[in-house]
Order: C-alpha cells, then sequence, then structure tokens
C-alpha cells in the first residue's frame, strides 16, 4: 500500500462511528508499549463522548483518509493551530499517510495565518512529530478514570 493511493477528504458526520472505532483500534494496538492496559482503558473511554465526535466534526477542519471505503486515518486541526486528532490505523503507519494527514493540516494552519502548529502528543507519537520538525515544549500529565496519562506538548514554527 502506498500513502499516494489513499485519498484524504473532508470528513462528514456520517464518518463519526468509523472514525470512533478507528480511534479505539489505533490506540489499543500502537500504545500498548508506552502505557499499561489501564491507562489504556481509560484513554478509550473518552471515545463515549458523542458530543465531543460530533462537535469536531462538526467545527474543526476534520479530514479523513479512505482507502476505498475504509476509513483507515484522520487528522483534525482545532483553533486555527492546534492539532486535535492525528490517529492512523497500525497498519497504514509508516508508508506516509500521517505525513500527509499532518501536512494538509499544517497547511490549514497556514491558510489561518498560524505562526505555529501544537499538539499534545502522546509518548508514542512524540518521535513521528520530532521527525516532522516539531520540537517538545513541555510534559503535561492528565488524570482519567483516576490514572495519571502523560503527554508531551510538541510545536512546529512556520517560516514567514
Amino acid at each position: 500500500m502506498k500513502a499516494y493511493e489513499i485519498n484524504i477528504r473532508q470528513a462528514k458526520m456520517d464518518d463519526m462511528m468509523k472514525v470512533q472505532h478507528l480511534y479505539v483500534e489505533t490506540i489499543q494496538s500502537s500504545c500498548k508499549n508506552d502505557y499499561s492496559e489501564e491507562q489504556i482503558a481509560a484513554w478509550i473511554s473518552s471515545v463515549i463522548n458523542e458530543e465531543r465526535w460530533r462537535q469536531a466534526l462538526a467545527s474543526e477542519y476534520f479530514l479523513v483518509a479512505e482507502d476505498e471505503t475504509k476509513i483507515v486515518g484522520f487528522g483534525a486541526l482545532k483553533d486555527d493551530n492546534y492539532i486535535d486528532f492525528m490517529y492512523v490505523q497500525h497498519e497504514y503507519q509508516r508508508i506516509g499517510l500521517a505525513e500527509r494527514l499532518l501536512k494538509a493540516l499544517e497547511n490549514k494552519a497556514k491558510e489561518n495565518d498560524a505562526e505555529l502548529i501544537i499538539a499534545d502528543a502522546s509518548k508514542t507519537a512524540v518521535p513521528f512529530f520530532e521527525k516532522m520538525g516539531f520540537h517538545m515544549v513541555q510534559e503535561n500529565t492528565k488524570v482519567v478514570n483516576g490514572l495519571e496519562l502523560t503527554n508531551y506538548r510538541v510545536e512546529k514554527g512556520f517560516l514567514k
């Protein structure tokens, strides 16, 4: 599979269930070496917040990557320069698809006159973001269902 063979398009409300499924599946398969089973269970528990997903799909610059009719990745830009979501199905990682999604989000941030783009990246995702020119600015600890989850604020400035 080649990344350029996968279509990237604006998400529709009808995509919500597929996106939610991919969110859970990707966290479970890709993050198991960096987070405990309990931490992963707490993390994916947010999938049940239907209103959060509806709002993201309706108000954010939300893209999905589609292999024929199967959604295999998604990314979303919130508030002009914050990467709210960035997930690629485990089997589609390391083929350039995440780079394509990220570049599309970066281009949108530039269109919005953003001077930088930021994300709160999981331990698993930090190496990808660093490879793409981001640098870590702080460690964050979030308590979800009584468990601490660590992620990292990463950012990348744009040259004018």
